[in-house]
């Protein structure tokens, strides 16, 4: 029982130094997706094409950011073939300097194109 309770405590505080001590703690993924949502708002801007046919869609994106802060799309959904391949080459087009800190992270978000 005695061993049992060392083995614990010792797998807890080598868990713990381990935690404590990290080179690179994970950054809040909460703000680095407000970050990226925002940086899309900016960017994104409704088509061309898609005015002038009254088009309106919605695209879901599932992107990572890479080591250089620019995107890589994973894999995207729409209905109109067109507007997807706008939408991926934009964003892939996107690079900002602040987004390195959060590389390899992987987000999905849904954007709409909307006529008002």
């Amino acid at each position: 029982m005695k061993s049992r309770i060392a083995t614990y405590l010792i797998a807890m505080c080598m868990f713990i130094a381990g935690t404590a001590f990290a080179n690179q703690p994970v950054k809040n993924n909460s703000e680095a997706s407000q970050a990226v949502a925002t940086l899309l708002k900016q960017e994104l801007k409704y088509p061309k094409f898609a005015k002038d046919e009254k088009f309106e869609c919605c695209v879901l994106v599932r992107l990572i950011i890479n080591d250089d802060g620019s995107f890589k799309v994973d894999c995207a959904n729409c209905t109109n073939q067109l507007l997807k391949t706008h939408v991926t080459k934009a964003i892939e087009n996107i690079s900002k300097e602040e987004l390195k800190k959060y590389s390899g992270q992987q987000f999905s978000y849904r954007i709409n194109f909307r006529l008002i």
